[in-house]
């Protein structure tokens, strides 16, 4: 009989609705929620994962073997499956990797409270026993760091860790944009303060193309042409202005009333001679290049005249990228621009490829912040993966130079995090709680068998080399996935970052407790728009 009530006898919730309690129809169903979570991500799981393609209601595909994407295009119904998604987000926002390893260490540590359950242990005793295992775990991992990275604008260095986060989901990919990733964020990297900003490393997209043409530029790069003749500007002076360059006239309806043929002559004269004036003075300031919203005919005419170069752009996060790296001021209203006021850029050029022409905003000296990759590839569907890797691998550079601490890859820290935090139980614990936090430390064994399973190499004989050589001391050994044995981590260049771990730690912590500790399921009823 199953654990479920109706109240529409009871008049206290509205029909349709359903409350559902139990360790049958609760605990046990969000534990296979769980599992059923993992067995779609672990496939994709390591640099060996396979990609999934997803066909989403638009009619448009998605081929990734990115863990985020591929659950958040999920139609999830199952609120546990919605929870863990937003532990996702989190480490995802905050950390910018290892989100595979949320679902995939979530699922295992439910797996293993299942079994807790099974041998008659209680739901109270086992959430206490992993959240006295989870702080603990996390004073370990801080122990097993083997490297500090220090140097952060080597770009041999940075270009390795990166291309680790693009992977090898497209081929050659990887070769191409790790290195241009790389020199953006190690020049953007403050050298006094250690700060970088995501904001300040932009991908602009032009289909066609190949991946040997993905170059990046100290600058900030528009997909539009420029208005007149003038393709190319050397060290131009720069006015950016918010509205149209014209005249302003009044909102308010209003009539001219013309006497004669020579009235009509003298107010076209006198606009005519405002807007050239105006033209007059900003050439008589050193300004060659303007920056608007719009331009009247008028206005086009006179700025030829004066060989300016014309812009004509309509975003506003445009015009704050090219005012940032021109170091200019946008100006809301048509007025006469200080010398604070007027940017400087060394180079402004319109450069053509295939059909589209884009303008390009370049400085060659270091003092400007701003870089812009531009991403070539021959379909919009890799333009967006491009797209979304560098933000991906920026976030990640980010968290780096925050910690730079890295632990031993390749599956040898889970695996020695796993034996000393079941050495630790064994002398700090005795009793339920002790299997209990063995329970624990077994999950983490999960994470490099998933990595042997989709290999396709021998999981117990590796994994059973591995515990022998940790127990001799061998702490940074881990798994050889090219030759199916194992390998020094540590000395082959094999790392992780401390920190992106141990917020996968936390965040799959926090997460496995929370469903855990759920009881009960309140459904209420559907309205007709949701069905």
């Amino acid at each position: 009989m199953k654990n479920f009530k109706d109240f529409n006898s009871l008049s206290i919730l509205e029909e349709g609705s359903r409350l559902l309690f139990g360790v049958e129809d609760v605990l046990i169903k969000n534990i296979e929620t769980g599992n059923f979570l993992k067995e779609i991500i672990s496939t994709s799981y390591g640099p060996e994962g396979m990609n999934k393609l997803i066909t989403l209601d638009s009619g448009k595909s998605i081929i990734t073997n990115n863990s985020l994407d591929i659950i958040k295009n999920l139609d999830l119904i199952h609120p546990i499956s919605k929870l863990i998604l937003y532990f996702c987000f989190s480490q995802e926002i905050n950390i910018g990797d290892s989100t595979g390893f949320i679902i995939i260490f979530v699922s295992e540590l439910l797996k293993q409270a299942f079994d807790l359950l099974k041998d008659g242990f209680h739901i109270s005793e086992i959430i206490g026993g992993f959240s006295e295992a989870g702080e603990v775990s996390l004073k370990i991992i801080e122990t097993l760091t083997i490297v500090k990275l220090t140097d952060f604008f080597n770009l041999r260095i940075m270009s390795s860790l990166i291309s680790l986060i693009v992977g090898r989901s497209i081929q050659g990919l990887e070769n191409f944009l790790a290195p241009q990733i790389a020199y953006a964020c190690t020049k953007t990297l403050s050298s006094s303060k250690k700060k970088i900003s995501i904001n300040d490393i932009r991908v602009v997209k032009v289909l066609g193309g190949s991946f040997e043409q993905i170059k990046t530029i100290n600058g900030t790069v528009v997909l539009r042409d420029t208005e007149g003749r003038i393709k190319k500007k050397k060290k131009a002076n720069l006015v950016i202005f918010l509205g149209i360059f014209d005249i302003v006239c009044p909102e308010t309806k209003n009539s001219i009333l013309f006497q004669s043929a020579e009235e009509i002559m003298n107010y076209e004269s006198n606009k005519n001679i405002t807007i050239e004036n105006m033209v007059e003075e900003l050439h008589n300031l050193g300004v060659n290049v303007i920056v608007a919203s719009g331009f009247s005919d008028l206005s086009l005419f006179f700025l030829e005249k004066y060989n300016m170069m014309i812009l004509k752009i309509q975003s506003k996060f445009d015009l704050r990228r090219i005012a940032l790296t021109s170091n200019a001021i946008v100006l809301s209203k048509l007025k006469k621009p200080t010398i604070e006021e007027i940017g400087k850029c060394d180079f402004i050029s319109v450069r053509s490829f295939g059909s589209q022409k884009i303008t390009i905003f370049q400085q060659e000296n270091s003092g400007c912040k701003i870089f812009t990759i531009i991403a070539r590839a021959s379909s919009t569907k890799i333009l967006d993966y491009i797209e979304k890797l560098v933000y991906r691998s920026t976030s990640v550079f980010k968290t780096i130079v925050k910690d730079n601490r890295f632990l031993a890859g390749s599956g040898a820290w889970e695996i020695e995090l796993c034996r000393r935090l079941k050495s630790f139980s064994l002398t700090q614990y005795f009793g339920f709680k002790q299997l209990i936090i063995q329970k624990f430390a077994d999950a983490f064994e999960s994470l490099p068998k998933t990595l042997l399973e989709n290999s396709d190499y021998d999981v117990f004989k590796i994994l059973s080399a591995l515990h022998v050589t940790h127990s001799l001391g061998n702490e940074s050994q881990g798994i050889d996935l090219q030759n199916s044995s194992t390998i020094n981590a540590k000395e082959s260049g094999i790392w992780d970052s401390l920190p992106c771990k141990y917020w996968g730690i936390r965040n799959s912590l926090d997460a496995a407790l929370t469903i855990l500790s759920i009881d009960q399921i309140l459904m209420a009823k559907r309205n007709n728009s949701e069905s």
